[in-house]
């Protein structure tokens, strides 16, 4: 575009954001990607802490078709790893290699359960179908990253059959879109059962995605070097074609009627087109609507309010933990990243009436009240364990393992724990308490061994991401989503009614993981490159201009 190159800001430096810039970078848009941390990443990186490495955000990647047909259309060459998937209750644990190891999983429960075994066969039945309709939308490269000019072969033999199979596997999933809590209480009255099966995923998650998520499980893999290593590589090719990166520049203000956005230390960045790839509630709490159109500023509204009136789904606490132990001894307890549930009778009320409760009646509790409730709901929950060195030998010190340890948690109640002032002594029983319930279950007197340990709670995220309510992956399932939700669509969800102004990342299509907030990006990214090809075609040409 030479002289006339289009300046791009976007804001916003994780995986959403970085995508889009590397896309209209390497289409020559003078691209300036900003970010309000000294890092880039987002939720994705990967820290060093005496020579044990932790990942934050997600523990692995899904390629769902999406991630590694990119990065080779990036042209970015990388090492990945196999990332195996165990899923253990109390003393009994299976790896998923295959869609077989369902079997395993349902033996397993009929011994847990054995009066619902008929019951068990059931839900089975249903698990087996939806994760053989996941498993044709993720068996193919995503056809946006293939050159099809070129491969009109591969079109008429591969890309159209499937073409068909992915419409019908879809309208099949669509039939199962209601919760996984209501589905499953069709099928049995244990409650327990349904929780074992169900509770390491979101409230109402749908239960088409909650229980085709077993094939899902068989797509994950492991960056060299952690799941940062993701963000740096998409980091260098941003650099490598003339794309400029400012971090710690937190975005106050977005005034769209003179194209700027404004910094908190005032300095204001001009732009022909703004990509929004950060929490959305702050973009539309930033909007300056002087000189608005009053039509748009009305559709600016009405958008603004929906997202601001909604609420992002639960947040995790993570509790961190270097340990003196070799890494053997974690392959053969459960391996490199499990799923583990230490007690079959699920979590039940404790997850519902009795959460609801304290958050709604928090002043009301005594304060010894919460703390039994919290250990009861650690002993009853199910934790998300991920071990880096047995993927990378690197990532930890010889004879030594690091280890991080997450479950599910709900923003409101630390919100409302920090208000009351004792924040630290609530995150540092959480700490004792999964430490002691590993010790008595999974890994036997692990407390014995312990070398340092730090934790990060659903208020770590929301302040060092910006993510509102410290919510990962977006909105709650448990309201009518504020966003677009159905993936035939997604090409839409990258659109605003703001001038000018494009929306990708984890809050713009409900639920985002990394591939969709790369997608996000990508699709935020051909919107302009689109836009701006269409406009050079209706130039008039320069000899009539200098005419």
């Amino acid at each position: 575009m030479g002289s006339e190159r289009k300046k791009v800001v976007i804001v916003g430096a994780g995986m959403a954001g970085l995508t889009a810039a590397a896309y209209l970078a390497r289409e020559k848009f003078d691209v300036l990607l900003v970010d309000k941390n000294e890092r880039i990443g987002g939720l994705v990186s990967t820290f060093e802490s005496n020579d044990f490495y932790f990942d934050t955000g997600p523990r692995a990647f899904i390629n769902s078709g999406i991630i590694r047909p990119m990065l080779k259309d990036l042209g970015i060459q990388w090492d990945f790893i196999k990332n195996i998937i165990t899923i253990g209750i109390e003393d009994h644990l299976f790896r998923m290699h295959s869609m077989e190891d369902l079997k395993e999983y349902q033996h397993l429960l009929v011994h847990l359960f054995p009066g619902n075994e008929a019951e068990i066969h059931q839900i089975f039945a249903v698990i087996s179908k939806l994760s053989e309709y996941t498993r044709i939308l993720y068996e193919f490269d995503n056809p946006n990253f293939i050159d099809l000019k070129r491969n009109k072969t591969f079109i008429f033999k591969k890309l159209l059959p499937w073409t068909f199979k992915f419409l019908y596997a879809l309208g099949k999933l669509n039939q199962y879109n209601l919760p996984v809590e209501d589905f499953l209480s069709t099928l049995t009255t244990n409650q327990s059962l349904v929780d074992v099966i169900i509770q390491h995923f979101f409230r109402r998650t749908p239960a088409h995605f909650a229980l085709g998520y077993f094939y899902v499980y068989l797509d994950y893999f492991y960056p060299k070097g952690g799941t940062g290593a993701l963000s740096n590589l998409l980091k260098e090719k941003i650099l490598e074609w003339g794309g400029d990166i400012k971090l710690n520049r937190n975005i106050v203000e977005i005034t769209p009627s003179g194209s700027k956005v404004v910094t908190s230390d005032g300095t204001e960045f001009h732009y022909d087109y703004l990509v929004w790839a950060a929490d959305l509630k702050t973009m539309y709490r930033s909007l300056n609507l002087v000189n608005i159109d009053s039509n748009i500023s009305a559709q600016i509204n009405i958008e603004s309010q929906r997202k601001l009136t909604s609420k992002g789904a639960e947040s995790v606490f993570i509790l961190y933990l270097a340990v003196n132990r070799q890494h053997s001894y974690f392959q053969q307890n459960g391996g490199e990243h499990l799923f583990y549930t230490p007690s079959r009778k699920g979590l039940g009320e404790t997850n519902r009436g009795e959460r609801i409760r304290l958050i709604e009646d928090f002043d009301q509790i005594p304060k010894d009240e919460i703390f039994e409730w919290l250990k009861k709901y650690l002993e009853l929950n199910t934790y998300e364990i991920s071990i880096p060195v047995l993927r990378d030998h690197t990532l930890a010190p010889e004879g030594k393992t690091g280890l991080m340890v997450s479950c599910l948690f709900d923003y409101q109640i630390l919100e409302k724990i920090e208000k009351a002032g004792w924040y630290e002594e609530f995150k540092a029983t959480c700490e004792t308490e999964i430490i002691r319930i590993l010790s008595e279950s999974i890994y036997k007197n692990i407390d014995k061994d312990i070398l340092f340990k730090f934790s990060a709670t659903p208020l770590t995220i929301q302040k060092i991401s910006g993510s509102s309510e410290g919510a990962i992956t977006g909105w709650s399932f448990e309201a009518p989503s504020p966003v677009i939700n159905t993936l035939q669509d997604i090409p839409k969800s990258v659109l605003t009614p703001i001038p000018n102004i494009y929306q990708a990342g984890q809050w713009v299509y409900s639920p985002a993981g990394v591939p969709i907030a790369m997608l996000t990006g990508w699709y935020a990214s051909q919107n302009i490159i689109g836009l701006e090809k269409k406009n050079r075609r209706n130039l008039p040409a320069r000899s009539s201009l200098a005419a």
